[in-house]
């Protein structure tokens, strides 16, 4: 092999290092930065989620920034929440009602309610006085 061959091949080994690094890691380095701008520590693998999903809205990092601080969701289910057109406001109240009730906040309840769009914080209220059964 040649000089000008070898030369060649670590200029093309070069060339799509930096290809790939520019499509795969700098967008997850990006989410990496935005959430932390909004107060959010997330590891590589919750940034590539998120850059992954297309859940870099302000928005959505403010809301999850808000119910991380209250309760730990799995990000996974919190992005299809999102996507599905969910309101982290609506789940952040409800999870301020089971809190006050000294309850364990039921995910599945406060995330089906939210896309019903019944106020959670009403509906904790009611499954209360109903020995917390819930009726959707």
């Amino acid at each position: 092999m040649t000089i000008d061959q070898l030369i060649l091949i670590t200029g093309m080994i070069f060339l799509f290092a930096l290809i790939f690094g520019s499509v795969y890691f700098l967008p997850i380095v990006f989410a990496l930065i935005r959430a932390k701008s909004f107060g959010l520590k997330l590891n590589f693998k919750q940034a590539q989620t998120l850059t992954k999903d297309k859940c870099l809205h302000k928005d959505f990092l403010i809301g999850l920034r808000d119910i991380w601080d209250i309760y730990p969701f799995e990000l996974h289910k919190l992005t299809d929440h999102y996507l599905a057109g969910g309101d982290f406001k609506n789940i952040k109240k409800g999870l301020l009602e089971f809190r006050k009730r000294n309850r364990e906040p039921n995910e599945w309840f406060l995330t089906t309610f939210d896309l019903a769009k019944r106020d959670l914080a009403n509906e904790i209220s009611k499954a209360e006085k109903n020995d917390w059964k819930y009726e959707l």
